[in-house]
């Protein structure tokens, strides 16, 4: 689907829905405020894409259940596990400082900078792949995924290519263009899926359809980039990537490392859980972690977003408004964040077996301790970004101290002889634990950086 096709889509929506909001007065109010507020309107633009985006996800999601089984959806979820940590380390986490350059020309030779690293780190997990492939079955167990290594190359390049055109986007502002490559990834990873599974693919029309959801848009990102940067692109040489890299150097040394541990104390799950019991079981926590995140990553990732655009100008410009914006955005994610997820969870065991079938039913009783585990993420994870606040140290030591809690339960879980619900029930509990930890880190970091911004301006 074109951004032309989608925008006559949208255009033709809110022509339908104006006249309503116009009728009612407290919609009327709620969208005057959202559009004249910058986080909110990037948010609107954002989860408009991610919400039609989720759509095709939850109209596709009993088609997919009923194509392929539960061990199939556990190779997928063990694949994703392990791309999304070794992916984390595609540019060294310099595509986080996009937003922080003042001259499109720094950002310009940052971005390069990215490429070139891109490339290489992309040649040596080629290198690893094609001569010490036991490497990397020795670091993580994916025995299960052994036959299908070489996609995960494939993966590694094409999400760290679409995740560093999307932060130029974000550094940008141009929300309605990522929204654009949402809707493109959804539906073409869905219609992916769907056709291999007919054609009995088993695992590989999964992951196959993994990887198309994850670099559909890149093109779209590209040539937006290229004709409205060509001069600023010209711009980027060896010297201004070298200033670059270690301008930004914090960024390698603190948030590449906290990153890749953030990312493991995430995708840790499926792993553990492969180890403690079997591929079925990874398949059913993978439909349940699926069903408890879609309805809040509508908000979570476009709130994320938009959150950190509006914060890393706010952080330029010297604003002292920064607590303000983090106390309010995160009032305004529990609020929406408990019936939105909360809800569904409480039904999941009673409409899983009837949606998706019924050998999926131990997939509906998953949900509850995920989406505790959720609702944290959303509210806390979409905020966080000590990053910017110049505190990369502190998200390192938050992060292992994670990754630690939650081997530390999955452990106590082995030790004992936890049933997979306990077990669930004990990492949900951890995390939360740790999400509040977060919330008084970024508030300690606010208020340091505000007492900077105001002994300057004094």
């Amino acid at each position: 689907m074109t951004g032309q096709h989608q925008q006559s889509i949208i255009s033709r929506f809110l022509s339908c829905l104006i006249p309503v909001v116009k009728r009612n007065p407290y919609a009327s109010r709620a969208i005057e405020f959202i559009l004249n507020n910058p986080l909110y309107k990037g948010v609107l633009i954002l989860g408009s894409g991610t919400a039609v985006a989720q759509l095709i996800g939850i109209v596709t999601m009993p088609i997919i259940t009923r194509l392929y089984t539960p061990a199939d959806l556990g190779v997928l979820a063990v694949y994703s596990s392990v791309l999304a940590i070794f992916g984390v380390g595609a540019t060294l986490r310099y595509v986080g400082a996009f937003v922080l350059p003042k001259q499109d020309e720094d950002a310009a030779n940052l971005f390069g900078l990215c490429l070139t690293l891109l490339f290489i780190t992309t040649a040596a997990f080629a290198f690893i792949l094609l001569f010490d492939s036991e490497l990397l079955t020795d670091i993580v167990d994916i025995s299960s995924i052994e036959q299908y290594l070489w996609f995960l190359l494939i993966g590694f390049f094409g999400m760290g290519l679409y995740t560093t055109l999307n932060y130029w986007a974000i550094r940008q502002r141009d929300y309605k263009r990522i929204t654009y490559t949402k809707i493109n990834q959804g539906a073409g990873g869905a219609i992916c899926k769907i056709f291999l599974g007919i054609l009995s693919f088993g695992p590989l029309g999964l992951i196959l359809g993994h990887i198309v959801s994850q670099i559909a848009g890149i093109g779209t990102l590209a040539r937006v980039m290229w004709r409205r940067e060509r001069a600023n692109l010209k711009t980027i040489s060896l010297s201004g990537m070298v200033s670059a890299a270690k301008t930004y150097k914090s960024f390698p040394i603190f948030n590449f490392p906290a990153s890749v541990v953030n990312t493991m104390s995430l995708q840790l799950p499926p792993l553990m859980l492969l180890a403690l019991y079997d591929s079925q079981v990874v398949g059913f926590y993978a439909l349940a972690h699926t069903l408890v995140v879609l309805p809040g990553s509508v908000i979570s990732g476009s709130m994320g977003q938009a959150f950190l655009g509006e914060a890393a100008k706010m952080v330029r410009e010297g604003s002292r408004e920064l607590r303000s914006l983090y106390v309010r955005t995160l009032k305004h994610l529990t609020m929406i964040a408990v019936p939105l997820i909360g809800i569904p969870a409480l039904c999941a065991p009673f409409v899983t077996p009837i949606i998706f079938g019924e050998v999926w039913t131990e997939a509906g009783g998953y949900c509850l301790p995920l989406s505790l585990t959720v609702m944290g993420s959303l509210i806390v994870g979409s905020t966080t970004r000590l990053t910017i606040y110049g505190y990369n140290h502190w998200t390192l030591m938050w992060d292992v101290t994670r990754v630690c809690g939650v081997l530390a339960g999955f452990y106590i879980s082995q030790l004992f002889g936890f049933s997979v619900m306990l077990t669930l029930t004990v990492y949900a509990a951890i995390m939360l634990v740790m999400y509040l930890f977060n919330v008084s880190l970024n508030l300690k970091a606010i208020s340091n950086l505000t007492s900077r911004i105001t002994r300057r301006v004094e």
